[in-house]
């Protein structure tokens, strides 16, 4: 559960980044089913296809062609403009840092826990 533990007001630029880094990591390992270090188009289909498929809304070819187009994005982000003959290998963790660059992790990526004194409930 602290993954999801808000950041203190009070940190250093420096322990805010080593929350940042925990948060994505913990994102990274989720889609890294393998954990070879490396998330692959197969790896990443299987969570768009279940993520988007399971609602109903959206059929499994459909969400394998939001899966393809999102690793085509990525590769260009990643390692810039790709031959034809060229395979992109997958997401690694420093590309999925350089991808999700932007985004606040620390701060959104959060549950707020209640003070609550659960041993009055434990009765």
């Amino acid at each position: 559960m602290s993954y999801f533990r808000a950041p203190s007001v009070h940190m250093t630029e420096e322990q805010r980044e080593e929350i940042r880094r925990t948060k994505l990591r913990f994102l990274f390992n989720m889609h890294d089913t393998d954990n070879d270090g490396t998330i692959t188009l197969e790896e990443y289909k299987h969570v768009v296809e279940e993520l988007l498929s399971r609602s109903g809304s959206l059929g499994r070819e459909t969400a394998k062609g939001i899966a393809d187009a999102a690793m085509l994005e990525v590769a260009s982000i990643s390692v810039g403009h790709m031959g034809p003959d060229e395979f992109y290998e997958g997401i690694t963790f420093e590309h999925f840092v350089k991808i999700l660059k932007g985004i606040e992790i620390e701060t959104r990526m959060h549950i707020r826990f209640l003070n609550v004194d659960t041993t009055s409930l434990c009765k």
